[in-house]
């Protein structure tokens, strides 16, 4: 096994150090100065819109490619040193159509220097009786869950999971957040992207969003909203032609299809507001959701999540 880089004691606690990380393709600065820490046997998840720098950082980390300046550690060692303690699943990753499920897991196992127990993978992604089925007579979910059970074939330490629920069905993708959840209590670390908010808030421990190469906020999904102060949202019946923007505290609001939909940061008072400009019977036909990481999010980075880069 390679030695550990000098000073990696200081690190040991993590799974993947990034400091100062830096990576252009010609004129375009993908990266700009990332710093990352993901500790042993978290489940941590990167959020950002297109062109953001997720891919590429997530490409470094994993090995696959080059980067100008900065620091990189994966368990340690150098990405390219830590490969085979890595379990990779890309956005797009191809499968050999003519080999069963049982002969790929056995095929990715061996390229990494392991004997894979297909069986055994195959329970983990609830694909046991697909063992003897060629790749090509499975379902988008199924290739999906199978991809997620190659990224098991070397017994992974740190696992990481590029988009793994894009083009999956609701069902499929709750599926896919058990097996993620599986892994992380078997001890492992699970970096993973995701263009779906309501997945890092699900699964995550930590939340790091990122925009123009360079991280603009991180933290605990709960943290990041009590953090940010984003806005809560506001329905309320009422008359369009009410002297909203004569209400203190409100970030916006709109009129549309009979409802006042408001935006504040300060609710106490904007219903206080609310109430004495509509009356009781308003505030009983009102609703309230509280900021959410969409939310911050949105206030963040300003605009929303596409599709995958």
């Amino acid at each position: 096994m390679p030695a550990p880089l000098p000073g990696a004691r200081d690190q040991q606690g993590l799974a993947v150090f990034v400091s100062d990380l830096h990576k252009s393709y010609g004129e375009v600065h993908a990266v700009r100065g990332i710093d990352l820490e993901i500790k042993r046997g978290q489940i941590v998840a990167l959020l950002g819109p297109n062109g953001a720098g997720k891919t590429t950082t997530m490409e470094i980390i994993e090995g696959l490619k080059p980067f100008d300046s900065g620091e990189v550690r994966v368990l340690g060692l150098r990405p390219l040193e830590a490969r085979r303690r890595v379990g990779v699943q890309l956005q797009e990753g191809a499968l050999y159509d003519d080999l069963t499920c049982g002969e790929t897991l056995r095929l990715f196992g061996r390229l990494y220097g392991f004997e894979a127990d297909p069986l055994a993978l195959l329970r983990v992604v609830e694909l046991e009786e697909m063992l003897n089925r060629r790749a090509s007579a499975l379902s988008g979910g199924q290739k999906r869950r199978l991809q997620i059970a190659l990224t098991l074939c070397n017994d992974p330490e740190l696992v990481v999971l590029d988009e793994p629920t894009t083009g999956l069905d609701p069902i499929s993708r709750r599926q896919t957040w058990q097996m993620v959840r599986a892994l992380h209590r078997q001890g492992r670390t699970v970096l993973l992207t995701t263009h779906y908010i309501e997945e890092a808030e699900e699964l995550a421990e930590q939340v790091v969003i990122i925009d123009h190469g360079r991280v603009v906020a991180q933290g605990t999904p709960s943290g990041l909203v009590a953090d940010l102060g984003a806005a809560a949202r506001i329905s309320v019946a009422g008359p369009a032609e009410a002297a909203m923007d004569q209400i203190p505290g409100l970030t916006s609001s709109r009129y549309e299809a009979g409802r006042w939909l408001l935006r504040t940061k300060e609710v106490g008072s904007v219903l206080a507001a609310v109430g004495g400009a509509f009356g009781e019977a308003a505030l009983r036909d009102m609703t309230v959701r509280p900021p959410s990481l969409e939310d911050v999010f949105l206030e963040t980075v300003g605009r929303r999540l596409e599709a995958a880069e």
